[in-house]
């Protein structure tokens, strides 16, 4: 009696249980996937923002001339709404006029798009962020809140001297 020949590989019935159970732990873990993209969005937003409010102090201290940075309207000019949202420009702000007046004094625009629900929003009466040759921005503290999907996720916060922080959300609370 000649050997029996074993065929290697799969059957079509192997394959198509291994494709049906990849496909459901695929569904049930892609949600919980997107959540913590969104946290990390949110929470590389805080940092990003943190970082350009920190280079916009020391920008003006090291220059010795009045640096702003403001929300943008994504055709190299400030909105005046105070949302955050879409990105900022960091420019050189000598007239304190609240826009830049020429490309060349902008310094820096980061562009964001908006993917989810991620709002970035400054405390109302202060839409942009002004620091003077000596790093401090005079006024009332500025406050950008971090919002995903109607939760506070987090601050940026500018005091009056210029010093600049960030808190992370305890718990969830809405965002107004």
């Amino acid at each position: 009696m000649p050997p029996r020949h074993r065929r290697s590989g799969f059957t079509l019935l192997e394959l198509i249980v291994t494709l049906a159970i990849a496909t459901i732990l695929t569904v049930v873990a892609l949600p919980s996937f997107r959540s913590t993209l969104d946290r990390q969005r949110a929470t590389t937003a805080v940092h990003l923002l943190s970082a350009q409010f920190a280079q916009a102090r020391s920008t003006a201290i090291t220059r010795a001339e009045v640096v702003s940075v403001c929300p943008s309207r994504g055709d190299g000019r400030c909105r005046e709404d105070g949302d955050w949202s879409d990105g900022w420009i960091l420019y050189r702000d000598p007239g304190r006029d609240g826009q830049p007046n020429a490309p060349g004094e902008v310094l820096r625009e980061e562009r964001r798009s908006r993917r989810g629900n991620l709002v970035l929003r400054s405390s109302s009466g202060r839409p942009l962020l002004r620091y003077l040759p000596d790093g401090r921005s005079a006024g009332s503290n500025l406050r950008v809140r971090v919002c995903l999907h109607g939760r506070l996720q987090g601050e940026v916060v500018v005091n009056n001297l210029g010093r600049v922080r960030s808190v992370r959300a305890a718990g969830t609370q809405p965002c107004d």
